[in-house]
């Protein structure tokens, strides 16, 4: 248990997450301080490598004992301050640092003569010569340049590698958000038999798992109450004949009469019910035939002619397609007939009209009914849904 819960937690998103976080802020700061590390140590050892090479050099150069005005000339060129300390007398350049503590500063010697340390951001080397003592310094100021521009280069590399792994590692560990986006769509859709690719053992895996479950138990869920629905329909058809043989012995006409339209009434619901899902069913097996959609379009509303208000066609253009013509027909034929349902009581007639263009044909069936509220619209291609809850017995239908 214990072990399922320590896999459990590297497993998990958040740690991954964590993870990826944290190593690259380690790794950001890491890069920052070594930078700076190494632009500090290069500037405090420049001048201090620099001068012990030309220690020779410079005692030549300066001659023995020291001069001063070629000492002048060597700061001047050099950027340097330079002091003579002698037990009889010294001298010093411009610019030398006075409030330096040298004595106090950390010294290493490079032989038996020659020391070199840093102090308060200078860096300075003495020499013994001429019974006396020859001092450089120089701010670390002076070796800023040399190199920094290319660590900062090096380091701006770098930190971009370290920001661009870190951006690889968390597109791969959020790249199971897509599919689980693809599948609310599609099961939004409508598409219940979609499923989503699992692998891994992380929360998404466990959410991909649990959608899958989900839309199988939905799937199932709505098979069975369509397959109730039908079981109920077509089992109620058998009362139903017997009803209507019953009915033949009734005496009184008009009773029969009322009865008979009961009767009718509801064996039309039922074969609805049935034909709807017989067309569900098979609503992959389109059987298209060229057909013009205007002549069924006209032939439709012609059946609602002794209906009132009735139905009008409009503007009317011949439309060569191809189409599956019964399928086509029940689909118009139940829009009109909601239009006519709902068209007030001496009301005008429904107009039909078909409007096309390069790429679309446009149906459109106009009423003067009610209308349907704007929180119904997208319930409208739900199978049995009604934005009249009332049921009434006037407009009918499921």
């Amino acid at each position: 248990m214990i072990f399922r819960r320590i896999n459990r937690l590297f497993a998990s998103v958040f740690t991954k997450l964590l993870v990826i976080v944290v190593a690259t802020g380690a790794a950001i700061t890491l890069t920052v301080i070594v930078g700076f590390a190494f632009i500090r140590f290069h500037r405090v050892t420049y001048l201090d490598r620099n001068l012990a090479l030309y220690t020779d050099y410079l005692k030549r150069d300066l001659g023995d004992p020291p001069d001063f005005q070629r000492a002048a000339d060597i700061a001047g060129r050099t950027g340097m301050a330079i002091r003579f300390d002698h037990p009889v007398g010294g001298w010093q350049t411009a610019g030398f640092p006075e409030q330096l503590p040298l004595e106090r500063a950390w010294t290493r010697q490079r032989g038996s003569d020659i020391g070199t340390g840093h102090i308060r951001g200078h860096v300075f080397i003495r020499i013994t010569h001429a019974g006396g003592s020859l001092i450089f310094i120089s701010s670390h100021r002076a070796a800023d340049h040399e190199n920094a521009g290319v660590v900062f280069l090096v380091m701006a590399a770098v930190l971009a590698a370290v920001l661009a792994a870190a951006h690889f590692f968390l597109r791969r560990i959020m790249n199971p958000l897509r599919p689980l986006k693809e599948g609310v769509e599609a099961l939004g859709a409508g598409r219940l038999d979609h499923r989503i690719p699992s692998s891994g053992r992380d929360e998404f895996h466990d959410l991909g798992d649990a959608f899958n479950q989900m839309a199988a138990r939905l799937s199932a869920l709505l098979s069975s109450k369509e397959r109730l629905l039908l079981d109920v329909s077509h089992e109620l058809r058998t009362p139903l004949t017997r009803l209507k043989v019953q009915l033949e012995m009734v005496p009184d006409q008009e009773i029969r009469q009322s009865l008979h339209a009961d009767v009718a009434e509801m064996e039309t619901m039922i074969t609805a019910i049935l034909e709807e899902a017989r067309m569900r069913s098979t609503a992959a097996a389109l059987q298209p035939q060229p057909t013009d959609l205007a002549d069924l379009l006209k032939a439709v509303v012609d059946e609602f002619q002794n209906r009132p208000p009735g139905a009008v066609c409009g503007t009317l253009k011949p439309v060569p397609l191809s189409l599956d013509g019964d399928k086509m027909r029940t689909v118009l034929r139940n829009l009109i007939d909601n239009a006519v349902k709902h068209t007030p009581a001496g009301g005008p007639p429904v107009s039909v009209s078909l409007y096309p263009d390069e790429a679309h044909v446009a149906i459109v069936v106009e009423d003067r009914g009610v209308g349907i509220a704007a929180e119904s619209l997208p319930h409208l291609f739900e199978p049995f849904y009604r934005a009249d809850a009332s049921r009434s017995r006037k407009t009918g239908g499921f």
